[in-house]
């Protein structure tokens, strides 16, 4: 998903681009639509047995069935069932979305707020997932990805918060 994320990022930058749109009010507009789809997008990773959850260690769990890689991989283990989890607190994402939708956000600020977000979702739920492989720290590619996704949009957020205040409260001339 955060891969899919970056392409949609570059590729809205040249449509906007191309088509002399604003990129942060077309961002704006798109963030709760693309929660929304990423948390359906995980009922597909659920049904076909990808980006699960590693083994629980206890009864509690999923077992996949034979054909999937879960089950390739673990075999009949009860696992995390992170892809699931992942849907439902996508789901509450798209919620405060929705409810920021009404607050004056800065240009940006919703789109932002969707990135930073969804990074802390899937920073945290990498730590219950199975199928991915851990590098520095102990984090998957996709934690790394994510904690640099919300530096990188905290940084412009209060970039957007500064610009739009320093221009509210400059004195016409």
């Amino acid at each position: 998903m955060l891969g899919a994320i970056v392409g949609g990022f570059a590729a809205t930058a040249i449509y906007t681009r191309r088509n002399q749109l604003s990129f942060w009010e077309l961002t704006d507009i798109l963030a709760p639509a693309v929660i929304l789809g990423q948390a359906v997008g995980r009922i597909a990773c659920f049904l076909n047995g990808v980006a699960f959850g590693a083994p629980t260690g206890t009864g509690f769990g999923i077992v996949y069935p034979e054909g999937t890689m879960a089950f390739d991989r673990y075999g009949a283990v009860p696992l995390w069932p992170a892809e699931i989890w992942e849907g439902q607190l996508d789901l509450i994402v798209f919620g405060v979305l929705m409810a920021l939708k009404n607050i004056k956000l800065p240009v940006g600020g919703l789109f932002l707020s969707y990135t930073m977000m969804y990074a802390l979702v899937r920073f945290s739920l990498e730590f219950l997932r199975g199928d991915s492989p851990r590098y520095a720290l102990e984090w998957t590619a996709g934690q790394w990805t994510s904690a640099g996704i919300f530096l990188i949009s905290a940084t412009l957020m209060v970039y957007f918060f500064f610009k739009r205040n320093h221009q509210t409260n400059a004195i016409p001339m």
